[in-house]
């Protein structure tokens, strides 16, 4: 009765139009229809073999460089760095032993003696540095100082960090709370700097991307360049530790392929990404009903497509409205800068929740949305007449 009630109203060809409209998952100028196309674009998430944007050159890969083994002195010994606090003990010269601080030229200032530069350093050289100066201002003869020099606090450092990592850039390693710091202050001498390494200026940029050359990693310091190997890290074995000071250079060179396994956590790859989820249709009406906050939207490094549809909680529900519901993910390709976008129906990722060309890899800032099937799209068509011709009928 509302039916024929509403044909009377609006006409045969509008509704059917409605329903036509309501029948299509995505619209027409959104992302194509058929995942089988799609799925030949991203395998894994990344493209095999990219090809460049208009324009933009095809991108550069590092030629192969000779890992430096063995290491030498200075990337192996922890660099003195502005901002380190150090303990001087002077023996019969007390008017120069204290606490000192290494100043922001690098230079240590010890009473009566000009600046001594000393970053870069290890404490063992600041020992002769301070030594050689005590007997050049004539404070003491030759063969007569002793001088220890301790570190009572290493200080953080800022190196820049390029490459194939998610967030180049400048970087802050070994940065401690005031309350650290000032339960440092009690202690006489000796400190351990966990943090002021290599592995955690990657991971503070970032970590490295699925296409870094793990194994030419270089490390630039003054005019001075190091070349190591981080690929044992990924499964599990033993690396040099390198120690790092203000100013260091990392770059990590691009391999220009995608790799898998360099997806999975470790200690240069993020613990965690972050992704930017979407679910404003049913089974939910709104991001917050869908548990789609803070927690939801970010994810162990490694996971896929599937995780994050969970995540959105797209997936479950009443089988008849949510078996033909679909996953759009977006993202831009590191490698060649566009930005891409592939569709997977719920129901097949579910069937091969393995398959790289099915259910990708999820990287940092990727998006993914979901869309309800076209039988929800009716049911809800049928809500909405029938809000629509219930106040006419008690006419």
């Amino acid at each position: 009765m509302l039916m024929r009630r509403l044909l009377s109203i609006l006409g045969p060809g509008l509704c059917a139009a409605l329903l036509t409209a309501g029948c299509t998952p995505l619209h027409s100028g959104g992302v194509r229809d058929k995942p089988s196309e799609t799925r030949r674009e991203l395998v894994a998430g990344l493209p095999l073999q990219p090809s460049p944007p208009a324009g933009l050159a095809a991108p550069k890969t590092v030629p192969e460089a000779a890992v430096t083994d063995p290491l030498p002195r200075w990337a192996t010994s922890p660099p003195l760095s502005p901002g380190d606090r150090l303990q001087v003990a002077v023996e019969d010269g007390e008017g120069f032993s204290g606490r000192y601080e290494i100043g922001i030229d690098g230079a240590l200032r010890l009473p009566h003696l000009p600046p001594l530069e000393i970053a870069g350093r290890n404490t063992r050289v600041a020992e002769q540095q301070i030594a050689a100066a005590l007997v050049a201002a004539e404070f003491f003869k030759p063969h007569r100082v002793r001088v220890s020099v301790l570190v009572h606090e290493w200080s953080h450092v800022q190196v820049h960090v390029g490459g194939a990592v998610f967030d180049p850039g400048m970087v802050s390693v070994n940065a401690r709370s005031p309350e650290e710091r000032e339960l440092k202050r009690g202690l006489a001498a000796g400190d351990f700097p966990s943090e002021r390494m290599l592995a955690a200026a990657l991971r503070a940029a970032g970590g490295i991307r699925p296409d870094a050359a793990v194994d030419r990693i270089q490390l630039v310091r003054d005019s001075r360049t190091l070349i190591v190997s981080y690929a044992g890290l990924m499964q599990g074995r033993r690396v040099p530790a390198i120690p790092l000071m203000s100013g260091d250079t990392i770059v990590v060179p691009s391999s220009g392929r995608f790799d898998p396994d360099l997806v999975a956590l470790s200690a240069i790859t993020p613990p965690g990404i972050r992704v930017f989820l979407s679910n404003l249709t049913v089974p939910a009406t709104g991001n917050a009903i869908s548990a789609v906050s803070k927690e939801a939207s970010s994810l162990p490094y490694g996971s896929r497509l599937l995780t994050a549809a969970f995540a959105a909680n797209c997936v479950g529900g009443v089988n008849s409205t949510s078996a033909a519901r679909h996953a759009v993910l977006v993202r831009t390709d590191p490698l060649s800068g566009r930005e891409e976008a592939l569709e997977r129906p719920i129901h097949d990722l579910l069937q091969a929740p393995h398959h790289d060309d099915v259910n990708p890899l999820v990287m940092p800032n990727d998006a993914i949305s979901c869309y309800d099937s076209g039988l929800t799209n009716l049911r809800d068509i049928a809500r909405t007449l029938f809000d629509i011709l219930l106040p006419l009928s008690l006419l």
